[in-house]
């Protein structure tokens, strides 16, 4: 209880009090009286009712009593009302100038927050066919942060190309989060096609030293695509969903005239657009238990300039991770099939060039599989840094096209990891391919890597 609401009913109660006592006891006798009272006996003494208090009397009291107690009581309340209600406007007060100075100081030059990162890798390769030779790269990556909401992010690839060095964008798109569940992306972004171009190709995180098939320079997949991109999860009950969506200008077909060995191919390079219309696309994917993904991603467009050329790429993907200590470790299982349809042309490379006019069922398919195994929980410290990795990947080329034909191949790699993003890898890869032109090959071949990301 407040105190002054104590101190004031203590001195209501003790007037009160005192009044009843006051009209209670009787009044002092004068000398007359008190002679008078000794003549007289009590049997035949007179009762003065006026000197006693009245049912009436007090039960008026106790409700006047009452009535200021509940007074208070009501005054206490609304000062307690008040005085949350200030509190409640300071802090939104002190809110808004907290938001105010943020707005302020990152409009500032100079204040938004700035990262680099990335990786960087060099290895050396022994193919069957080809001569042997050190690689290497740089690949930083730049990350603006202006605000809670807004950011961009780029990265660059340093390589070697024969005796000179070539910088490619991989990358560079600005990115603004319109909420908990979307996100708009809107520059040159990583392919969400699949799972290996958007969250796997980095040297670093890539558990073999080179890119599955369907992913590789004539492969059938999308790396990169310049437009705008909505991306984002939610919760379903038990399970969580994933969803992109995107609007790029599209792959471009190569229609014999450039590379002639490559006519039919889509290339990816789409800096510029060929035509009006865009190359849609977007993925999907579920998480039933959250050690398991399951993936389908479309895309469709016009890809060629001059022809009413459509190209459909679809694709399925999964990805498990299993982290358990019956297993004294983490198993790894990573898998996409992707599927290729090209609209029906006719390819010409001139007579110069090595073929006339040439038509096929442009239809092109491949895929992967990935197993990976780290005895990370056994005791012995050397071994639970060494990693198994197997992969078995494919593709197939339409009958009749020009250029590589079917391969298949095998890939065992060992793995070793000087920390969480330091990691040494050998593999050897085997297989064949069937070349149209050359007949039959073996695709042999050697592989070391030493990748970082920082």
């Amino acid at each position: 209880m407040n105190p002054m609401k104590q101190i004031i009913t203590a001195l209501c109660a003790t007037v009160i009090a005192n009044t009843v006592l006051a009209q209670a006891l009787p009044k002092k006798p004068d000398a007359a009286q008190r002679e008078s009272s000794l003549t007289a006996t009590d049997a035949t003494a007179p009762v003065d009712k006026d000197k006693f208090v009245t049912r009436e009397e007090y039960d008026a009291l106790l409700k006047r009593l009452i009535q200021v107690e509940a007074k208070l009581s009501a005054s206490e309340k609304k000062t307690e009302t008040r005085q949350t209600e200030v509190d409640e406007s300071l802090d939104d007060l002190e809110k808004q100038v907290k938001t105010t100075k943020s707005l302020a100081t990152t409009a500032q030059p100079g204040n938004t927050k700035f990262l680099l990162t990335g990786y960087g890798s060099a290895g050396y390769e022994d193919r069957r066919g080809k001569n042997s030779t050190f690689t290497g790269s740089f690949n930083p990556i730049f990350l603006w942060h202006l605000n809670e909401r807004v950011f961009f992010e780029s990265e660059l690839e340093l390589e070697f190309d024969g005796n000179a060095a070539t910088v490619n964008l991989e990358y560079a798109n600005l990115s603004y989060l319109l909420n908990n569940y979307v996100t708009i992306k809107a520059g040159k972004f990583l392919s969400p096609f699949g799972i290996y171009a958007d969250r796997l190709h980095a040297a670093w995180i890539n558990k073999l030293p080179d890119a599955p098939l369907p992913f590789g320079h004539t492969g059938i997949a999308p790396f990169s695509e310049l437009g705008v991109q909505v991306s984002g999860g939610f919760k379903l009950g038990p399970t969580k969903w994933h969803y992109a969506l995107y609007a790029s200008n599209g792959p471009r077909l190569n229609l014999g005239t450039d590379e002639p060995d490559e006519a039919g191919v889509l290339h990816f390079d789409n800096n510029t657009d060929l035509n009006n219309s865009k190359a849609v696309g977007g993925r999907i994917g579920f998480l039933p238990i959250p050690q398991l993904e399951l993936g389908y991603s479309v895309q469709t467009g016009k890809v060629a300039a001059d022809r009413n050329i459509r190209a459909t790429l679809q694709a399925l993907d999964l990805s498990y991770v299993q982290d358990a200590d019956w297993l004294n470790g983490t198993f790894d299982v990573r898998g996409e099939w992707v599927w290729s349809d090209v609209g029906r042309t006719t390819f010409d490379a001139g007579g110069e060039l090595g073929f006339g006019p040439l038509t096929f069922n442009n239809k092109r398919n491949g895929g992967y599989v990935q197993l990976a195994y780290r005895p990370s929980k056994v005791k012995q410290e050397l071994l639970k840094n060494f990693e198994l990795v197997g992969r078995w990947d494919m593709l197939n080329q339409p009958t009749g096209a020009p250029g590589n034909g079917d391969e298949r191949r095998w890939t065992i790699g060992l793995n070793y990891w000087l920390s969480s993003s330091t990691v040494l890898k050998a593999a050897y890869e085997f297989g064949d391919r069937k070349d149209p032109v050359g007949g039959d090959g073996s695709v042999n071949a050697f592989l070391i890597q030493a990748a970082m990301g920082f």
